[in-house]
């Protein structure tokens, strides 16, 4: 569970620091105090995106820590120790520091980590409802998306879409099987052809026989350089030899006269010894070579072969050996392309394994369906719609998809008599805002997350209808951790902590959080219930909200 926030710079906050406790935890305060500035600093830690906005007015970077608590065996638990970020505390520390320039950085238990890393991390310990999520009752898939997720129908769905996944992709090599073996045996032949007509000429690397051509071709030039060479090494009547070593001998005397000499000398050493291998090289080859009109041809020959194929094949000359391993690859791959009919087999083996686990999924969708709409009607009736009906309804699919067989709808009516419709086509926004609560609420019962944060979901009720929502959030924080934002005293009255935000009048502006200890939560409640003026009226009714949370517990 959360059980720590450390705020510093960042938004309204100078340097916050807060402690949550187990169970149902609301925040509450004016319009504009900073009521998101909690729930946006746990999003950072959190790896939500951020921007500059959350860095205070006047400092250079917001700094957020937000701590942890784990049991031993849980999901996050392992992830750490996956990562290697597990240590004897028994505490995870996400921190966050967002800089004014745009960047951010993060550590997990002190560790530099990455945005993606913090949220992996973060999916693990908080699940996050907020007031615009009614909308997505109105998305198509969402019925049946929350129905498998209440009924822990999560390693079914995902069957099912990989054996659809595996089926698409059986179809997909069975057809490139069927539109290869048309062309398959002509392009065969071909490449053998090719490969035959390639496969004597490489027996030579082309660039070694360009290289000896070229050598012959200047054989004479060669001679007579290497010739001019040798003489002025050490045949003429003042070769550089002789020279080399008359400056040695001159130097000698005086290497030991000077550190700047004596390197000079000693590099003069090494150069004499250095043209004395040279000239013996030198000798060597001029005695080795010969010109054999005879090779030359032949050479010249293979030459012109290999620039022929190269026009042929486009390339250049020296680029026939990887074409012509290419060649030997695809020809490889041809051979052994698989038997479409062995394919189109597997096709249907696939297809079998699809359509047994869709239609399982269908039947155990099916089953559930009717309990869950009877649970979500008892649920929803007592938000002030006591003639609530829903009910599921199935629809086949024309093609079967990798999400099953039936196209699924919620469908409600809020009237006794009326048969239910699709719910975007007949709940107003009151209905659909009281309904997406009912079924968030019932969501977070199954949710692995030990933290569950509602923001302002329970805009547009009031009264005893948000009394009730009170209590079921009440309920919910028996068994999780909640924080809410609220608007609602009835739902306030129903918590277990409750944290007030206010806005402070300094320059720049700030804004902190408090706990409220009885007597403050009565006068808490007694200002959301009467505004500004506290009458003694708003305070006893303030008192018996409170009330109620004990009768209830």
């Amino acid at each position: 569970m959360l059980t720590h926030l450390n705020l510093i710079n960042f938004a309204l906050a100078d340097n916050l620091a807060i402690d949550i406790e187990q169970g149902f935890n609301v925040l509450t305060g004016e319009t504009g105090a900073g009521k998101s500035l909690l729930l946006d600093a746990l999003s950072a830690c959190l790896g939500e995106r951020t921007d500059t906005n959350y860095v205070r007015y006047g400092s250079d970077k917001a700094d957020v820590t937000a701590v942890f608590s784990y049991q031993a065996q849980s999901p996050e638990a392992d992830w750490l120790t996956a990562h290697e970020l597990a240590d004897e505390s028994g505490e995870i520390h996400l921190r966050r520091v967002i800089f004014a320039t745009g960047r951010s950085k993060a550590w997990i238990n002190g560790r530099p980590s990455s945005l993606s890393e913090l949220k992996e991390i973060g999916r693990l310990l908080v699940q996050l409802y907020s007031q615009h999520s009614q909308q997505q009752l109105l998305e198509p898939p969402y019925p049946k998306h929350w129905l498998d997720r209440y009924s822990n129908f999560g390693d079914h769905t995902q069957a099912v879409k990989d054996s659809y996944n595996t089926w698409q992709k059986n179809i997909r090599q069975h057809q490139a099987a069927l539109d290869a073996q048309t062309t398959r045996l002509k392009r065969i032949e071909t490449l053998e052809s090719q490969l035959e007509e390639l496969e004597d000429v490489l027996q030579v690397d082309y660039k070694d026989i360009e290289q000896e051509f070229d050598r012959l071709s200047h054989h004479e030039h060669i001679m007579l350089d290497c010739g001019y060479a040798l003489n002025a090494l050490e045949e003429s009547e003042q070769n550089i030899n002789q020279e080399i070593s008359s400056i040695i001998r001159r130097l000698e005397s005086h290497a030991g006269r000077s550190e700047q000499l004596s390197t000079i000398y000693n590099s003069l050493v090494n150069a004499q010894s250095e043209l004395d291998d040279a000239s013996s090289s030198l000798k060597q080859y001029i005695d080795r070579q010969s010109f054999d009109p005879d090779r030359m041809e032949e050479l010249n020959a293979q030459l012109e072969v290999f620039h022929r194929l190269a026009r042929k094949y486009r390339v250049q000359p020296d680029e026939l050996k990887q074409q012509y391993e290419t060649w030997q690859n695809e020809l490889q791959q041809l051979h052994q392309l698989e038997d479409p009919e062995a394919l189109a087999e597997q096709v249907e083996q696939a297809h079998q394994v699809f359509i047994e686990k869709a239609q399982y999924l269908d039947d155990i969708r099916r089953e559930a369906a009717t309990p869950l709409a009877i649970k979500l009607t008892e649920q929803v009736k007592q938000l002030a719609l006591p003639e609530a009906h829903f009910e599921f309804k199935f629809e086949p699919l024309e093609q079967p998809s990798s999400e099953g067989f039936s196209f699924i709808q919620l469908l409600f009516t809020a009237n006794k008599g009326i048969p239910p419709q699709p719910l975007g086509r007949i709940a107003s926004g009151g209905e659909l805002s009281r309904i997406a609560l009912v079924m968030q609420v019932m969501n977070a019962e199954k949710t692995e997350a030990e933290v569950l944060v509602f923001d302002e979901i329970d805009v547009g009720i009031s009264g005893g209808t948000a009394e009730i929502v009170g209590r079921l959030l009440a309920g919910l924080g028996q068994h999780v951790q909640i924080l809410c934002i609220t608007h609602q005293a009835q739902v306030a009255a129903q918590s277990d902590q409750h944290l007030l935000v206010k806005k402070l009048q300094t320059d720049p502006a700030s804004s902190t959080i408090f706990e409220l200890d009885e007597d403050e939560r009565i006068q808490e409640l007694a200002r959301m219930t009467g505004g500004v003026e506290i009458s003694e009226t708003t305070l006893q009714h303030a008192k018996q909200l409170r009330q109620l949370k004990f009768q209830t517990t």
